[in-house]
């Protein structure tokens, strides 16, 4: 992909176009859950899935903690279509019209963008004081902090996080918090999360949570799963341990043990959607 696409700010693309009103609604992770490890990223037997759903009102999406520009890196060269909705850096919300252009959430996205440029101002010198501790304390550890991002560190493996987390968990306040997918890690606003990032586009489109779909594999999307009691949470069998000992504790969930995100969307429509019509 040319150039690179402003967070927040510029159309990522087409949707399909809309042919009923938002009636049911999924959220995909995409790293480890929705992604191929080989192949295209996107199957596209789950664009087949969707487009045969389309009639009954189902929209579906990525949320994801990438940019928007990493995204679609992936995505455009193997997709017919882009998602209905995309949420990127765990905050940012872009959704499609019903002519099928993805737009920004102007307002939402430059409320995002300024609680996060003060963020950094305020707290990327104590993380980066904390950093250096954990550089003297443990340099047997491999990772790397963003330099494109003062609030996220990236390390060589999801077990090396594991022991990095505890360094950096003192950090958290009533307003800052941890968002971690597997071996990455940014601290951010409180108020901002996949989990609020999905709570405005349900609004927007006048989705219950009972009409909801959730599927992911790491910390991040807990704060989705965790807002949307009612929805239908899934989580591939590759998930964090943390994250599938709580799913395993919730009525609404579900654990497929083949790969793919097909097989739980297809029990959540059989037990959702299907028994509506």
């Amino acid at each position: 992909m040319a150039g690179y696409i402003a967070e927040g700010s510029i159309p990522p693309g087409h949707a399909a176009p809309a042919q009923e009103p938002c009636r049911w609604l999924i959220s995909l992770d995409f790293d480890g859950t929705l992604r191929n490890e080989e192949g295209p990223a996107i199957s596209p037997d789950f664009f087949r899935q969707m487009a045969d759903w389309r009639c009954y009102g189902v929209r579906w999406g990525i949320n994801t903690g990438r940019t928007l520009d990493y995204l679609l890196q992936e995505i455009i060269p193997c997709s017919p279509v882009l998602p209905d909705f995309i949420c990127t850096c765990e905050r940012y919300v872009y959704m499609a019209g019903n002519d099928g252009r993805l737009l920004p959430a102007k307002e939402h996205n430059t409320i995002c963008l300024e609680r996060n440029l003060t963020l950094r101002r305020d707290f990327a010198p104590t993380l980066h004081a904390t950093l250096q501790q954990l550089r003297c304390a443990r340099p047997d550890l491999q990772w790397e902090h963003a330099a494109e991002d003062p609030l996220s560190i990236e390390a060589i493996d999801s077990k090396t996080m594991d022991i990095i987390i505890p360094y950096l968990t003192p950090l958290i306040t009533p307003t800052c918090t941890i968002q971690r997918a597997g071996r990455y890690l940014r601290f951010s606003d409180v108020a901002f999360s996949k989990g609020t990032a999905l709570r405005y586009i349900m609004e927007e489109w006048k989705v219950d949570e009972q009409q909801l779909f959730i599927m992911g594999d790491g910390h991040n999307d807990l704060d989705a799963f965790r807002l949307f009691p009612q929805a239908f949470c899934a989580a591939p069998s590759t998930a964090h341990p943390e994250v599938i000992d709580w799913l395993q504790q919730q009525p609404n969930s579900y654990l497929p043990t083949e790969a793919g995100v097909l097989p739980a969307l297809r029990k959540w429509f059989c037990e959702r959607v299907s028994g509506a019509f």
